[in-house]
């Protein structure tokens, strides 16, 4: 008998490549910088501004998904290949125990660099949540960066950047150059290391659950502890 092909998600041999992937990035900037969608967002202090920065993230999320479905549909390839089948109960454990980690982990390694570097601009979703003045934003602030954000980015990253990467240049390179694409796509220089190595711990998730969910769930608990922990600060 022959060797049994791995079935496993993500793909061995993706029938898409980097450039592709980095195509489509470029594809959704020209999309939303008309809509003004890549500015730095206004009055965050007020529910007006809280409200519209939760409207652009949803539809910053809207518009990947779609460009992304629609590709592919042109390669005539399912979404599974992105990662998005069901993981071993275990995997997703494992995912909420990294989150927690990564929380910790990058949260001590962000306080030696700002002892060293000088505190950085904050960034807009700290802004918004320490401007709330009712639960019911900080839900819905919540919501967008616990779970709608890191599964669209969880899709770019870990599914759509990460198999051709690994294909060209095997699982720790492209580990390395996944979390490096991870991080200089948050245009932020002072937490660039704290992301780099958050994008790399959640790649070597990725590959080691099979699945794209238990990244979520990391992705996820890291940022909902990050919101809590700004929602804290605030009294």
């Amino acid at each position: 008998m022959g060797k049994r092909i791995d079935p496993r998600i993500p793909p061995r041999q993706p029938v898409w490549n980097i450039w592709q992937g980095l195509f489509l990035i470029a594809l959704v900037t020209l999309i939303e910088y008309p809509l003004g969608w890549l500015e730095t967002p206004k009055d965050l202090g007020s529910m007006r501004g809280i409200l519209n920065f939760i409207g652009v993230g949803i539809g910053d999320v809207l518009v990947y998904f779609s460009v992304v479905w629609i590709f592919m549909r042109l390669i005539r390839r399912p979404f599974s290949d992105l990662g998005f089948v069901k993981p071993l109960k275990r995997y997703v454990v494992l995912g909420l125990i990294v989150g927690i980690l990564l929380f910790v982990g990058i949260g001590l390694l962000g306080n030696v660099l700002t002892n060293l570097l000088g505190t950085p601009a904050p960034q807009s979703f700290a802004i918004a949540v320490k401007g709330v003045s009712y639960k019911w934003e900080f839900g819905l602030l919540t919501l967008l960066g616990g779970v709608i954000a890191p599964i669209k980015e969880e899709m770019l990253f870990r599914g759509l950047m990460y198999p051709p990467l690994r294909q060209a240049l095997g699982k720790g390179k492209g580990m390395l150059l996944t979390g490096l694409f991870f991080a200089a796509l948050h245009f932020d220089i002072v937490r660039f290391l704290p992301l780099f190595i958050g994008g790399v711990v959640l790649s070597w998730l990725y590959e080691r659950s099979s699945s794209i969910w238990p990244t979520i769930v990391a992705h996820g608990t890291w940022n909902i502890l990050m919101a809590l922990a700004l929602w804290v600060q605030r009294y």
